[in-house]
């Protein structure tokens, strides 16, 4: 399988909708000039100041996860987002945990590794 376009388009709204709706996105290439230079397809995922990364070689939930992930990372160090965990652990200051279970990302909590969401991807028929 190898992702399209739209199919990013559509996992990257999915994850950016996990914090707020309303935030815009910008999905480019990864190198504009040869988007296949790295072997595979690949995109950079930009919304509120955070660029986030995108290969076609992942899978639908693989992707998700990796925009989750990455928005984890660098999305509570932005303006918008400071100190809030993301994606949050209810009853805890820490983020969930992003993991993959086929055809699932499954987020849990890191000290009790308890089930706190399960997303499928939504991708455009």
């Amino acid at each position: 399988m190898t992702l399209t376009d739209g199919d990013v388009a559509a996992l990257a709204r999915q994850a950016v909708d996990l914090l707020d709706p309303d935030i815009e996105i910008r999905i480019d290439p990864k190198d504009p000039v040869d988007p296949y230079r790295f072997g595979a397809q690949s995109w950079l995922i930009h919304t509120f100041g955070v660029d986030v990364y995108a290969s076609a070689a992942d899978s639908y939930a693989e992707t998700l996860a990796r925009i989750i992930d990455q928005l984890s990372e660098y999305g509570s160090e932005s303006e918008r987002f400071w100190g809030r965990a993301i994606p949050p652990c209810p009853g805890h200051s820490h983020p969930a945990r992003v993991t993959v279970e086929e055809p699932v990302v499954v987020l849990r909590c890191p000290d009790t590794g308890d089930v706190v969401a399960r997303i499928r991807p939504e991708v455009p028929a």
